[in-house]
Formats: structure tokens, C-alpha cells, sequence
């Protein structure tokens, strides 16, 4: 194209060549998005449950930051959408993922140029080309050669002319192209999104040491379920008691480990590879070096591989409803700590002002900085609960003497050391107490080195082991057969620290508050996901989120008020849930997935872990319902 001699001209007749040799573009379906909202457009091309590892992670540290807990918490995106539409109809495309499309310059009425895609919605070739043949403007080699070489000289004399006088410092607003800015102001802001993305991702996908590991899953495992380790000793007796302990400490021990190698997609130990398992250059299979599969990133993810979609969908219910189950178990620890407090009034009544109370966080104030403050309670109470009861116990001893002059018609022994009509109900307390499987994908998925994983795991459960034991023994030692299925409530009873003791019941209380808000979100966002395809607003999501939440809470509020034993809750959710996921899943799935690398020793082992748990969640669930 010829210039007319005009300088401002000619910079645009440039600058608009220049725009018009660019022949392809990448067309992305969801532009100006960032990053995590792209995350949340993703997860609704995966099958359900797609959001289960996001917002489970809410539950993975004590130690979060507001950027972290934002990311948990968002809701699905609404499917009835034209974005929603767009990204389902994305086809055919790169192995990047996004679609190369020819630009288009169509006249609209009114002469102004519009650009458009191409859409090459047919496979009729000849007529494709033929197409593409009427749109160039066909000129002979030798003349675009000339052009090309002419552009790059008044380029490089321009650019030269220019970079002299911005030295000088006298260049004028008018030495300067059109492009020049916008090109100028396109640098400044590509350099910005550069930094954001850094700066979030240092933020929001920062990786965690081992120490921090350890800390975290040592906490997922000391939950509410270690208040009831002494009543379960009173169950099953001393002896029965520390044995349902230390075999399912083992077992769940050698599950964790199992779900670490699944995660890792090999049956050899994690220390075995030098590399990351998503940063290996080696693909699944091709070397004896390489894992044998594709790494997964998620429980739901492993039963998929493990058992196809159908058991992915089945497992994933068995996860909500030990979320469910979890909330109504909140609510009966809280109604009968105040209780404890305040007796004039039954615990039922206590329960119904919680939900109440807490469907104000749940459902209205999801703020970030809020959550994360409460996801530090649960820790501060479990370490003061364990100092409480050894503290108790090692000052003022056995004290079952003194309980019983209060109590009448009661005499020795006060202590029982082997009761097998208890070990079913011991098993399910102490498998409650172990439940956080569910959470080991996340911690997994946060290591900076994940070939460590399992002496994280190995340091872990030896802490945990031994606070349970600590805390089992030290509690029935001292209160023998008058333990309460909390051992908080005892403390306060019974114990000569009364100050003390009743400030750890509030914070007993504040801590199962903090965990039903918690535990709140990762159920109802699961839930969400179910219906969000069929809203057209985001507005919409919010609005069905709220409905899920208010009728899980009531409707775990009516668990808990029919049901209103925190001991048998437990148990029934230790024996049906964490048995489930804890033990069978992680073995059976081992088996299927590994089988055959394994030794005959190891099958037999696993075997044993799987038939064991199903003949422990059945007839213990049916010993301890009657």
C-alpha cells in the first residue's frame, strides 16, 4: 500500500496493515477472565462431583489465608448460560485447548467494519477452500516480497528516529504513531497481569513444607472424636479400648499411604521418584523409571479410575453424608456443652438457637477473613483438650471414688479392663476419631515435595497415636465408668479447676460452632453443583445456595434432636462413613488399580483390610443399633 506523503497518515495506513497481516487468533470462550474464575468454568466440563477437592480444602489447614478461603468457598458457575454455551460447543480444538480461528471483516449496514470468527461448522473441504480463496487478495511473490522488505526499512528508520529523539528527551506527541501508544499501554498492562498472577500465585498455590504437613494432618485426625477415646475405653475396657486404638491407627496408617501411591499413579513408594508427580518429563508406562499411570489429583478422581463413573458418584454420596452426619453431631456436642453450663434448659433447646444462630455465617456472611479466624479454634481447642485431660489426670489422679460418694447406688469396681461386648461400639468411636481421609488428597496436592509424603504420614499418625492414647487412658483412668461420652463434660463436673474447665467448655463449644460453619460449605457447594447447570445467573447460584444450606442445617438439626446421643452419632458414622472411606475404599481401590504388581502377601494384606472393614461396618452397625 502506497503512502500519500502525509507523516500521520502513513503511521496509520501502517498501523492498520500491521493489524491487517495478523490472519489468526487465538479465540478464547471465556475472555478477560482470571485465572480462578477460569478454574471455577473448568470444573463444569468435569463430572460430579467436580468442586468436591476445592472446597474440601477449606478443611486441610488451621492456617489459611483470606485469598485461600475465597477460593474454597466460591459457588459453581451457572450452566444455563451463552459463556457455559460457548465453552460446551469448543470443538474442534488444539492440543492447547483453544480454538485458531481465521478473522473475518464483515460491512454491517450502517459501514462500520465488524471482525468475526470463521466457523467452519461443515466438512465440506472444496467448498471451505474455495471460500478462503475469494477472501485473499491474491498477489504475485516477487510484489509482497518488495512490500515486506520496504515495511521492515521505514520501520527500522522510524523506530531508529524515534528511540534518538526519546533519548534526547524532546520527542513530541505527534512523532508517534497511534500504535505506539496502544502498543506502550498493552506492555503496561501484560506486565501488571504478570505480577498479579505471580504475586497469586505464591499467595493461593503456595506449597507447604513437611513440617507444615505434618501439623495439618496431625490436626484433620485429632478432631471432636478425640473427646470420646475414654468413653470408648469405658465401652470396651482399658485393654479393649487402647486395641481399637492402635488397630485402627494401623490400619488407617497404611490406607493414608495407600491413597498417597494412588495419587502418585505407582504401587512403589513415593521415595522412589526423584520428580514431581505432575512436573515428570516421563510419560505413564514408557520406562521403568515412569509411574505406571497418569498422578490424579482427588478422591473422587481415584474412584473413578478405580470403579468408572459409577462408583465415583456412589463414593462421592458416602463423602456428603459424612459431611451431613458431621453437622448433626456438631450440634449435639454444642447443645450439651451449654447445657453443662446452663442446665435450666434441655439441650434440644440449646441445639435449635445454633442452627438458628448459625445459618447467619453459613448462609449470609461468607467472609473470608471471618472463616479463616474460625478454622484456627478447632486447633487451639485440640491441643487444649489433650493438655486438659493429661494435666487433670496428673494432678488430681483416679478420682472415681469422690464421683461415686455423690452418686448413689453405685460401687467398685469403678474401672473394667477387657468388656467384648463393647468393642463394636469401641471401634466406631475410635474410627470416628480417625476420619480425615478425605482430606489427605489435598494436603497431598500441597506438598513442595511430594516423594516425602509418607514419612509426613509415618511422623503424623505417631502423634496422633500417641495424644489418643494419652487422652483415652488418662480420661478413664481418672473418671472410670462415669467418663461421659464427652470428656469435656466430665472435666467440668467433676474437676477441682472449675475456672478453667468451664473456659474450656466455651471453647468447646466456639470450636464444634467453628467446625458446623466449616463443615457447611464443602456439603452445600457439592449440592450446588447438582443444580447449577440449569440456572442462567449467578444471582440465581447464590439464591439456590442459600435454600441447599438453610434445609442441610435443619435438616441435620432434626438428626440431632431425634438422635441426640453424641456417642452412638459417632459411632454410626465412624462404622458406616469413616469405615467406608477410610478403610475399605483406599485397599479396595488399591487392589484394582495395582493388583497386578502387587505380591501375594500384599494382595492378602489388602484383602484383609477390605473384608475386615465391610465385616466391621455391618455387624457393628447392627450390634450397636440393638
Amino acid at each position: 500500500m502506497a503512502t500519500n506523503g502525509n507523516g500521520k497518515d502513513a503511521a496509520k495506513t501502517t498501523d492498520v496493515e500491521a493489524n491487517e497481516g495478523s490472519p489468526l487468533v487465538e479465540a478464547d470462550v471465556s475472555p478477560g477472565l482470571s485465572s480462578q474464575e477460569a478454574d471455577l468454568w473448568d470444573e463444569m466440563d468435569r463430572p460430579w462431583p467436580a468442586t468436591f477437592e476445592r472446597s474440601i480444602s477449606l478443611l486441610s489447614s488451621p492456617l489459611m489465608k483470606a485469598e485461600e478461603v475465597t477460593r474454597y468457598t466460591k459457588s459453581p458457575k451457572p450452566g444455563n448460560t451463552p459463556l457455559a454455551e460457548r465453552r460446551r460447543m469448543r470443538v474442534p480444538e488444539t492440543p492447547e485447548g483453544t480454538l485458531l480461528r481465521p478473522l473475518m471483516r464483515n460491512k454491517s449496514m450502517d459501514g462500520k467494519t465488524t471482525i468475526a470468527s470463521n466457523n467452519f461448522g461443515s466438512l465440506d473441504f472444496k467448498k471451505t477452500k474455495d471460500d478462503l480463496v475469494k477472501q485473499a487478495n491474491l498477489v504475485s511473490l516477487k510484489d509482497t516480497q518488495k512490500t515486506q522488505e520496504r515495511k521492515s526499512k521505514e520501520a527500522a528508520e522510524y523506530r531508529a528516529k524515534i528511540l534518538k529523539k526519546q533519548k534526547e528527551g524532546n520527542i513530541q506527541p505527534g512523532d508517534v504513531s497511534p500504535a505506539f501508544g496502544r502498543e506502550k499501554a498493552s506492555l503496561a498492562r501484560s506486565n501488571k497481569q504478570k505480577t498479579n498472577k505471580e504475586d497469586q500465585r505464591k499467595s493461593v498455590d503456595g506449597k507447604a513444607t513437611n513440617a507444615q504437613c505434618i501439623f495439618n494432618l496431625a490436626n484433620i485426625l485429632m478432631g471432636v472424636g478425640l473427646l470420646t477415646l475414654p468413653y470408648a475405653c469405658k465401652t470396651a475396657g482399658a485393654v479393649g479400648g487402647v486395641f481399637a486404638i492402635v488397630c485402627l491407627a494401623f490400619i488407617t496408617w497404611r490406607t493414608s499411604i495407600l491413597i498417597g501411591r494412588e495419587l502418585n499413579g505407582d504401587p512403589r513408594p513415593l521415595s522412589y521418584f526423584d520428580d514431581s508427580p505432575w512436573k515428570t518429563p516421563l510419560q505413564p508406562g514408557s520406562v521403568p523409571q515412569a509411574r505406571m499411570l497418569k498422578p490424579i489429583s482427588g478422591f473422587p478422581d481415584i474412584a473413578r479410575a478405580a470403579f468408572g463413573d459409577v462408583g465415583s458418584v456412589l463414593f462421592a454420596c458416602v463423602l456428603y453424608f459424612e459431611l451431613f452426619s458431621c453437622v448433626g453431631i456438631f450440634l449435639v456436642s454444642i447443645g450439651d456443652h451449654i447445657h453443662t453450663l446452663f442446665p435450666s434448659n434441655p439441650p434440644a433447646i440449646y441445639m435449635v438457637g445454633t442452627a438458628i444462630v448459625s445459618a447467619i455465617p453459613i448462609t449470609l456472611l461468607r467472609t473470608a477473613r471471618l472463616l479463616s479466624y474460625l478454622s484456627m479454634v478447632g486447633t487451639i481447642a485440640t491441643i487444649c483438650v489433650v493438655c486438659a485431660v493429661v494435666l487433670c489426670y496428673a494432678f488430681e489422679g483416679d478420682i472415681t471414688k469422690q464421683i461415686a460418694d455423690h452418686t448413689p447406688n453405685v460401687g467398685p469396681p469403678f474401672h473394667e479392663v477387657w468388656n467384648p461386648s463393647g468393642i463394636p461400639l469401641a471401634f466406631g468411636l475410635v474410627a470416628y476419631c480417625f476420619s480425615g481421609h478425605a482430606i489427605v488428597p489435598s494436603i497431598f496436592c500441597s506438598m513442595e515435595r511430594p516423594q516425602d509424603f509418607e514419612k509426613v504420614v509415618n511422623v503424623s499418625f505417631g502423634i496422633v497415636l500417641v495424644a489418643c492414647l494419652a487422652v483415652g487412658l488418662s480420661g478413664y483412668f481418672m473418671f472410670g465408668n462415669f467418663v461421659l461420652d464427652q470428656v469435656t463434660l466430665s472435666l467440668e463436673q467433676n474437676s477441682s479447676a472449675e475456672l478453667a474447665m468451664t473456659v474450656l467448655t466455651y471453647l468447646m463449644i466456639l470450636t464444634a460452632f467453628s467446625k458446623l460453619t466449616l463443615t457447611m460449605f464443602p456439603l452445600a457447594i457439592g449440592m450446588e453443583e447438582i443444580f447449577a447447570p440449569y440456572l442462567s445467573t449467578e444471582k440465581g447460584v447464590e439464591v439456590v445456595s442459600i435454600l441447599i444450606k438453610v434445609v442441610l442445617l435443619f435438616g441435620a438439626l432434626m438428626v440431632a434432636m431425634f438422635v441426640p446421643s453424641f456417642s452412638f452419632l459417632c459411632s454410626m458414622v465412624g462404622m458406616i462413613c469413616t469405615i467406608c472411606v477410610s478403610v475399605i475404599f483406599p485397599s479396595s481401590a488399591y487392589l484394582r488399580l495395582f493388583g497386578s504388581k502387587l505380591g501375594c502377601l500384599e494382595k492378602m494384606m489388602y484383602w484383609v483390610f477390605t473384608v475386615a472393614g465391610i465385616t466391621i461396618a455391618v455387624v457393628g452397625t447392627i450390634l450397636s443399633v440393638g
